[in-house]
């Protein structure tokens, strides 16, 4: 979300700065109900955190990687600073390249380090697995949003309180209008200007202005100051007029604006700029086909009400003071027909939609290598039949790892990071071990599920991942290596150290080759010889393994039809669900009437009569909005989709 807050203070900046610039030429021909129409739309589009971009937007701006920090408290060294955890991993654990090893203190109170590592997206919070014990994981994304929504918040409160205080100091102090003129000249003015829901007119003797103030009970305040009969109905048709347009909750957008991008010191001009327009346009109204006299009285009335205190937050004022005074009083005493400014308005909000259209920020994910893992990578395209990195010196720096301790948050971290079998950045890492089994927990951010629905090539990055952990880390009995993305959690491969060698092409890594691994470099540079070796599970299908890729290729196809933001959920419902059936037409159409249904529908009896056709129910949900859920059956021939249906 902060992401789409930051693009969107970005693109409408030069809008504003534009608008800024231009304003005293835009004042002498157009009025300024256009202005303050152009500032609502912009105030609403600040705070609706979502982008629309093209998808081949023109603009695009790298996301730089995120960074993930794990806080550690225990007596082990382990600080790891920006990309630090890289020179870890040519370096022994503990000792920083090119500088002394980080030590904890022996005082009673262990110190706080922490492990900064890549990663590309925000983290999710996951508390299911995390045990008490856990290292405390906060990505600097997360720590940004909290940062942002301070100021947010703190903004937006402190001006709302302030409004609060002001509501209740002068709420004792209130009293009904003392004389029948201002309740007459009030009802002729809400008659002129066709009001029917009247706001209390009061008497408050602590302002020297009038205003309008409050959202759901507004009420109009008037000073203890002698007005004539005119006068007070000037005053009266200026602060009805805010009332008639809902001019409060105008500022209280302005404000929402305003406290989304705290940080933006452009929507600070515009809110500036935005609160003049409302009173400029305000008087235009008030003023509207009046003569020059007209005009002078108005601006007179004004002048005997000006004062210097500052309106109270989210109320309307009636007066002015100082240079702003000035600009307003000649705004009003200008009787020349201004244009209403229509094409000035589709142009400027055309603008604002372009820039928010054309411009993208695309994430960048950096693998956690250096440059020396740059390197590799090249040479490692060049192999067409062995698509990873070769050991050699790497054998040598994930070695330095041997033994490391479950328990030891900082080594584990860095051997993390260290290993190059994925350029998956990493989110967090969860450590249990408050009981056996032992397990370790990496959770993956990437962009988008939908690509990752069938990696084979991340599935196989990940085992090789789990089988140098197993045998570097000697306790740990259990590895999580987990995807998210932005909605949560979606896949994951569980791996355990005694049935390792149950995996597709796993079938060296039984556990005592794990276990024996790390007995000494050579026997640690064979075994990454093997791990590196490893292939994809879609290289061992062979005659009698069809059904596994059988099953995936129909999973292909059904996606194709719910579609990128939908996956497939496991219910009770599919679960001996008679419509999974698998046989002839001619016997599937007996068996329910949605079968019967879909074939009739399909004609698929003329071409598919004695074919044996699988029928099969799944249920989809859009785990973007976390729903619908959706039923369909669908008919396949073989791994060919040949009909299917909504239930």
């Amino acid at each position: 979300m902060l992401g789409n807050i930051l693009l969107v203070s970005l693109t409408l900046s030069p809008v504003i700065v534009l608008l800024l610039m231009i304003s005293p030429w835009l004042h002498k021909r157009y009025s300024a109900q256009w202005r303050y129409l152009v500032w609502l739309v912009l105030a609403l589009r600040l705070i609706i955190p979502w982008r629309f971009e093209l998808p081949d937007a023109p603009v695009n701006l790298p996301a730089p990687p995120q960074q993930t920090i794990m806080f550690q408290q225990d007596d082990r060294p382990g600080l790891f600073m920006g990309n630090s955890h890289l020179e870890n991993s040519h370096n022994p654990p503990g000792t920083a390249s090119g500088s002394a090893p980080v030590s904890a203190s022996d005082s009673a109170s262990a110190p706080v380090s922490a492990s900064i590592s890549d990663s590309a997206s925000d983290s999710v919070s996951t508390s299911s697995l995390a045990p008490a014990d856990n290292t405390s994981v906060i990505t600097l994304q997360e720590l940004l949003l909290i940062l942002w929504a301070l100021g947010a918040v703190s903004f937006f409160l402190f001006h709302l309180i302030s409004y609060t205080r002001f509501r209740r100091k002068i709420k004792p102090y209130c009293r009904k209008t003392d004389s029948a003129v201002p309740d007459s000249v009030f009802e002729s003015v809400l008659l002129d200007l066709k009001i029917k829901s009247r706001p209390q007119l009061l008497n408050y003797s602590k302002i020297a202005s009038p205003m309008l103030t409050g959202f759901f009970k507004p009420a109009i305040l008037l000073p203890d100051l002698e007005y004539t009969r005119e006068e007070l109905s000037l005053v009266l048709q200026h602060e009805l007029t805010h009332y008639k347009r809902g001019d409060t909750w105008y500022k209280l957008l302005l404000l929402a604006a305003n406290s989304v991008h705290w940080f933006n010191p452009l929507i600070y001009f515009m809110v500036k700029a935005a609160n003049r327009d409302l009173e400029y346009s305000c008087d235009d109204l008030v003023v509207k086909n009046s003569d020059l006299s007209f005009r002078k009285e108005y601006s007179l009335t004004i002048l005997k009400t000006m004062q210097n205190q500052q309106t109270p937050v989210l109320s309307t004022g009636f007066s002015a003071s100082g240079e702003n005074a000035r600009s307003r009083f000649a705004n009003i005493l200008d009787g020349q027909n201004k244009k209403r400014g229509i094409w000035a308005q589709v142009l400027v909000l055309g603008l604002a939609a372009v820039s928010s259209t054309l411009v993208a920020c695309n994430q960048v994910q950096e693998s956690v290598n250096s440059l020396e893992s740059t390197n590799i990578q090249e040479s490692a395209n060049s192999q067409e039949n062995n698509p990873v990195r070769p050991p050699g010196s790497y054998a040598e720096n994930l070695y330095q790892y041997k033994g490391t301790d479950v328990d030891d948050k900082a080594r584990v971290s860095a051997l993390v990071h260290a290993l190059q079998f994925t350029d998956l950045p990493v989110q967090s890492i969860e450590i249990k071990t408050d009981s056996e089994p032992y397990r370790i927990t990496v959770k993956y951010q990437v962009g988008s599920r939908a690509d990752y629905r069938f990696p084979q090539d991340t599935l196989t990055g990940l085992s090789r991942n789990a089988a140098v952990l197993f045998s570097l880390i000697p306790k740990v009995d259990h590895i999580f290596l987990d995807l998210y993305d932005e909605y949560g959690y979606f896949s994951g491969s569980p791996y355990s150290r005694e049935d390792l060698d149950t995996y597709y092409g796993m079938d060296y890594f039984t556990a005592d080759q794990v276990n024996e691994a790390a007995d000494s470099l050579e026997s640690f540079t064979n075994y990454l010889d093997q791990v590196s070796a490893l292939k994809n599970a879609e290289e061992f299908y062979s005659e009698d393994k069809l059904i596994r890729k059988q099953h995936e290729e129909r999973m292909k196809q059904i996606y194709a039809v719910i579609g990128d933001d939908c996956e497939l959920v496991a219910t009770s419902f599919i679960t001996n669900n008679p419509m999974n059936f698998q046989g002839t037409l001619t016997e599937a159409i007996t068996v329910s009437p949605e079968i019967r249904k879909l074939v009739e529908q399909n004609n698929l009896l003329t071409q598919y009569k004695d074919k044996e056709i699988t029928f099969s129910v799944d249920i989809s949900r859009n785990f973007k909005i976390d729903g619908p859920y959706t039923n369909y059956l669908f008919a396949f021939d073989g791994e060919k989709m040949i009909a299917y249906m909504e239930l």
